[in-house]
């Protein structure tokens, strides 16, 4: 018996590692694979014989002339067969644009649903569009409609194991759709100046045609490519039959003109009124030197529109990361994308220009601005040559002045922020039809430190550089990654000082031999670099591999994010899938995953273990769990800057349930618990609510309510040279219980086709309550000795509100009218005991700051 149990693990495993090189057995094709092509399809255009009117009708006599594609196969649900409903495209071009015409029909009843641009796809039906112009088998543009006739989108980059779809790019194109009784019908026209190609040849660009039928959750390709493969840009079709054709038009511009009106709670401002009101104007240029190289600028930017982040409570060490919002950073940005690691973080993160002043005033009574203008910002973007892509972006940031009252009662001036130059720099070769690549990227942080608090607190100037590499083989079924960055700072000895003091470096710590804390440098320095083996396609099985240094040194925050240095970490994945719907379920994965992570001084920080999987039933509701457990290891953060202290092992479980997106009502649910050896403990229940009662309505409610202890917050650092054993300092912390409750509501509102109202609001209530504080007793332990020092009320209950409403009406093409609404409450209670009514009603008793911004831009192609 013993035997036979080590046979089947012997085989068990030999089973695992023949699926990872790649080896399913003796003749074994997945039966989707076994239907296709060696060659990917060809599409071909036909120049027009006549003007084409975009109506939705396909009435022209040109469109008779085109070669009709028909061959669609399904991805979902019935991978590999052809598509259920018969579909027809037909492709033409002229000097000026290219033109789609498909005739989608459907005797079973079209699904569509009104919204704004680039709403989610929901369960409306939808057709569209993937051109890799500038044919890179790496990027390409994306254009879709449904039957309502909303349009997205995008560009698509395929790279680092994945797609990433960007929604912010908005470019100037015409779609009309018809529906009768037997289906529907569109008509796209995409002016050539709209993509990035090279001018003057004959291209021959990638093509993904898709269509959605949205009752059965039905996606068909034409370049059909099956789940267990990466699929993606590289495996598009062909666009054959393009003449020589031209970009057009070079110049875009779009000015702006904005009114503000500021109605906020002074407070402890005694510079600002409850009313102030101003305008602005600025402007946005696109101008393309090539085809493939375009040059976008900004001068004073208005970002009033975009939606405001939600309120977030950090008891954390690590700073707390937002991603971007605002479109002229977000469009574009995967050229700038840095292949990083396990622990590194991002060599580039746009919301470092423009961000919040980081010189804060001496007193509470002062006026200091929200944000940084941002004067001018210029992007240069496209393809230069073969293969090698090309990124630069430049901004400048003006100088901010913050006021505040002195002790003395005198008003004061000061600096909060420096006028500074942000530069970054990209470039990467794509090799072998885009299978491999390489590349370099590089910034800088260069400021004005003119003032003796700019230099005392900020870098004069900070470096970065790095270079990636990227190779697939094997059909692009493995991947291997990897990437090399250095850093550099610069500044005063008091800023350096700070940087060294930070809570991602903590060279402080008084138990760190391998730091060392030198307040006299000037300069900083540091690495990170990373490798990653992937098995990124099969039927089956999936997993990676990955291992990461980072130094202590290495400083990126200036114009990346980065919260962990002096780091060495290995991190493992193995997955096992079933694509394939059995009797009752349509698909399902499990992975494990291992992560071990030390400091230089060899010193374990972290192990964890997690398993986590799901599955879609037939009916496509789902189910999906997580469990992780995290070994008992060492803490080189929570003293913030302190000694070590013991990091208990700690288990969480998870669970979620979905219902069947298709619904007009649909949502999910979910709950989580928590609890380490230290008597720490919580819970979360959680969900989200989808109602679709028209076509024209898109309402969401997602509430969470969590409640729990954690076993030692710290508290802060008091210095007693009577200390000695904990070096110095009594490192304080105390239990917390705390509640929370948090709620996240949308309403989506189409009121005419270019016409809508987005609504955002998130109430947020958090209650904590702080029991007996007492000081960490030893270093390397979890013992704390009681503490009978003065400190100020730390029980509370935080009530925050932040909210905004946009009503968007695109005019004519390209050209757009905003007003938008912020709202943002904010109060403390002074019990840290949970209310629902007496919390609920305290949010509104806070006074609001409301922002009104009327903003209108005319898009001028000359």
């Amino acid at each position: 018996m013993k035997a036979d149990r080590a046979g089947v693990v012997i085989r068990s495993v030999a089973g695992v590692l023949l699926a990872l090189i790649g080896w399913t057995g003796p003749g074994t094709v997945h039966p989707a694979m076994a239907q296709s092509p060696d060659l990917p399809p060809v599409a071909e255009a036909v120049r027009a014989s006549g003007p084409i009117v975009i109506d939705g009708t396909l009435g022209d006599p040109a469109w008779a002339e085109a070669v009709p594609v028909t061959h669609f196969r399904q991805r979902e649900p019935d991978e590999g067969a052809p598509v259920s409903q018969p579909t027809e495209v037909r492709i033409l071009y002229d000097d000026d644009a290219l033109y789609i015409g498909a005739r989608l029909t459907d005797t079973l009843g079209v699904t569509t649903r009104l919204g704004r641009r680039d709403m989610a796809l929901m369960d409306s039906d939808w057709f569209g569009v993937s051109l890799d112009s500038s044919e890179d088998r790496r990027t390409a543009f994306r254009f879709q409609a449904n039957p309502g006739g909303v349009q997205r989108d995008a560009i698509v980059t395929t790279g680092g194991g994945g797609e990433s779809v960007d929604l912010s790019w908005d470019p100037v194109w015409e779609v009309a759709t018809t529906v009768d009784d037997d289906g529907w019908t569109v008509e796209m026209r995409i002016p050539f100046s709209q993509l990035r190609f090279r001018s003057g040849d004959t291209p021959e660009w990638g093509l993904q045609i898709e269509r959605i039928i949205g009752r059965r959750s039905e996606e068909a390709h034409f370049a059909f490519v099956p789940r267990s493969e990466p699929g993606g840009v590289p495996s598009y079709g062909r666009l054959a039959g393009l003449g020589a054709i031209d970009p057009g038009q070079r110049l875009e511009l779009l000015p702006y003109m904005a009114v503000r009106g500021e109605y906020v709670d002074p407070g402890a401002n005694p510079f600002r009124s409850d009313r102030e009101h101003g305008a602005d104007m600025g402007v946005d240029l696109l101008y393309r030197l090539s085809g493939d190289l375009t040059f976008n600028a900004t001068v004073n930017p208005d970002f009033g529109q975009v939606e405001v982040d939600p309120a977030v409570v950090n008891l954390g060490v690590y700073e707390t990361f937002f991603p971007e919002r605002r479109p002229f950073f977000v469009e574009g940005s995967d050229i700038f994308d840095f292949t990083g690691n396990t622990s590194g973080g991002r060599l580039f993160h746009s919301r470092r220009i423009g961000r919040p002043p980081e010189i804060g005033a001496p007193t509470a009574q002062a006026d200091v601005p929200s944000s940084t203008p941002i004067l001018a910002a210029g992007k240069l973007t496209g393809r230069v040559g073969d293969g090698l892509a090309l990124g630069v972006l430049s901004a400048l940031t003006g100088r901010v002045e913050g006021r505040y009252l002195s002790e003395e009662g005198t008003v004061e001036r000061m600096t909060v922020a420096p006028l500074t130059n942000h530069l970054a720099i990209r470039t990467r070769r794509n090799l072998r039809g885009g299978a491999s690549s390489y590349g370099i990227a590089a910034s800088s942080v260069v400021r004005r430190t003119d003032t003796p608090e700019v230099e005392a607190q900020l870098h004069g100037s900070a470096w970065t550089g790095g270079i990636d590499f990227r190779h697939e083989w094997s059909d692009r079924r493995w991947r291997l990654t990897g990437s090399v960055a250095g850093s550099h700072v610069r500044g005063s000895e008091e800023a350096i000082a700070r940087t060294q003091r930070a809570s991602h470096h903590f060279f402080q710590r008084p138990d760190a031999d391998h730091l060392d804390y030198d307040p006299t440098r000037t300069t900083l320095g540091g690495y990170s670099t990373g490798i990653t083996l992937t098995r990124q396609a099969g039927e089956r099985w999936r997993g990676s591999l990955a291992g990461a240094l980072t130094s202590p040194g290495y400083e990126v925050n200036d114009l990346g994010f980065a919260t962990r240095t002096d780091r060495r970490d290995l991190q493992g994945t193995l997955t096992r899938q079933e694509t394939r719907p059995g009797e009752h379920i349509r698909d399902w994965s499990v992975t494990a995953d291992v992560r071990h992570e030390e400091n230089f001084a060899g010193e374990r920080v972290q192990r964890r273990y997690a398993l986590r999987g799901g599955f879609r039933h037939l009916d496509y509701w789902s189910a999906g769990f997580a469990l992780q457990h995290g070994a008992r290891a060492l803490d080189d953060r929570s003293t913030r800057g302190g000694p070590l202290m013991i990091r208990p092992s700690e288990s969480v479980a998870a669970l979620e349930v979905g219902s069947d997106p298709r619904r007009s009502v649909a949502g999910f649910v979910s709950t989580a618990v928590l609890r380490d050896e230290e008597g720490a403990s919580g819970w979360e229940v959680g969900g989200r609510v989808q109602l679709r009662p028209s076509p024209r309505w898109n309402l969401s409610v997602g509430p969470y309510v969590s409640s729990g202890r954690i076993a030692a917050q710290y508290i802060g650092t008091v210095p007693d040279a009577g200390a000695e054993e904990t070096f110095g300092a009594h490192y304080l912390f105390a239990p917390l219980d705390f509640t929370q409750l948090r709620t996240d509501l949308r309403l989506d509102a189409t009121l005419a086709p270019r016409l809508t109202l987005e609504l955002f609001a998130q109430p947020l209530i958090f209650a904590f309550d702080y029991d007996e504080v007492g000081a960490l007793a030893r270093p390397g332990t979890f013992e704390f000795e009681p503490w009978e020092g003065n400190l100020p009320a730390l029980d509370r209950t935080l009530r925050s509100l932040v909210g905004n409403a946009v009503l968007r009406w695109e005019w004519r093409p390209g050209s757009t009218l905003y007003l938008a609404w912020q709202q943002r409450r904010q109060g403390f209670g002074d019990e840290g005991r949970f209310s629902f009514r007496d919390d609920v009603s305290g949010i509104f008793g806070t006074g609001s700051d409301n922002i009104l911004v009327a903003k209108m831009t005319y898009w001028i192609n000359p």
